[in-house]
This record gives structure tokens, C-alpha cells and sequence, in this order.
């Protein structure tokens, strides 16, 4: 293998490590994606099922589930942004590749072309991680609000408990109250 051969091949192996990265990328993101089809899938059953019915406080879950349906929407939105710039990525940084294997064949005539494919393919790639940290931080906003709904839900029945309660005649307090005196 001639030095230039082997300088064009080793310039073609440095895109191959963003290609990983984004591969890596893609991959856990379209978990995310699957997990956040899978909740939305669960919420509408539940609200459609008459599963709702069921339950306790049924006003306010079914608020929380359309809340839940509206932050779900907003992270697949986040989610298809960024598995979106992801291939696209994928491609650029394939067709860097490409173009320094053409840019070696034409006696080195497109030597911007690969440039611009690496620097288009390094944005792309940011602007997906930008929107997968929204993503991301959004779930976890998600986590707080689901939790926050589950000490409402046990505010709401600690006060029903406790309107529900036996209460004592007020004349058996009063004579209750008299005996201790």
C-alpha cells in the first residue's frame, strides 16, 4: 500500500468513531422512544378502558393522565428531533468518509467536501444531544410530577379518612369531657 493509500484509508477511519458514537446514540434512543410509545399506549388505555372509573379520585387522575399525555407528546417531539439529526449524522459522517476516499481518487480536487460533511455531521450531532438533554431532563421532570401526584392522591385520602371517621355525639364529648374534670 502506497503512504498516500494509507493516509486516505487511515483519514476514511476517523469518521468510523463518530459513526460508533452515533451509533451508540441511536440505539438508546430509540429505547427512549419505545418507552415513551409504551406509557403513552398505557395512559390512553387506562383512560379509555374505564380502568379510571375504578379507581379513586377519578377527576384528578384523569387530569394528571392528560397532563402526563401532553409531557409524553412534548418528549416524542424531543425524541423524534433527535434520533432524526442522529441519522442524519450517521449520514454525513458516511459520506465524509465517502468524500475523502473521492478527494484521494480526483488527485485531491474536493478537499472541502469531506470538511463540510464532518462539520455538518458534528452539528447534527449536537443538535440531537442538545434535544436528547431535554429530553432526558424532561423525563425526570416527569419522575418529580408523578411523585408529587402520589402524596396528593395520599393528602386527598388521609382528609377523606378522616371526614369519613366515626365522630362522637357532642354530648358524649362534653360528658367525657366533664368526667376528667
Amino acid at each position: 500500500m502506497s503512504p498516500a493509500t494509507h493516509d486516505t484509508v487511515t483519514a476514511m477511519i476517523a469518521p468510523a468513531l463518530f459513526l460508533t458514537a452515533t451509533g451508540s446514540l441511536l440505539i438508546s434512543t430509540s429505547t427512549r422512544i419505545g418507552r415513551i410509545v409504551d406509557r403513552i399506549r398505557a395512559l390512553v388505555i387506562l383512560c379509555e378502558s374505564g380502568q379510571l372509573e375504578q379507581l379513586d379520585f377519578v377527576e384528578h387522575r384523569r387530569k394528571h393522565a392528560v397532563d402526563a399525555l401532553r409531557h409524553l407528546q412534548w418528549r416524542s417531539n424531543r425524541a423524534a428531533v433527535a434520533v432524526t439529526m442522529l441519522y442524519l449524522a450517521f449520514s454525513a459522517f458516511a459520506a465524509t468518509s465517502m468524500m475523502i476516499a473521492l478527494d484521494s481518487i480526483m488527485e485531491h480536487s474536493l478537499e472541502a467536501l469531506p470538511v463540510i460533511c464532518a462539520v455538518a455531521g458534528v452539528g447534527l450531532l449536537l443538535v440531537a444531544c442538545v434535544n436528547l438533554v431535554l429530553e432526558a431532563r424532561s423525563s425526570l421532570r416527569g419522575n418529580d410530577r408523578e411523585v408529587r401526584f402520589f402524596y396528593e392522591l395520599e393528602s386527598l385520602r388521609n382528609g377523606a379518612r378522616k371526614s369519613t371517621a366515626p365522630r362522637r355525639p357532642r354530648e358524649l364529648e362534653n360528658t367525657a369531657q366533664a368526667g376528667k374534670e
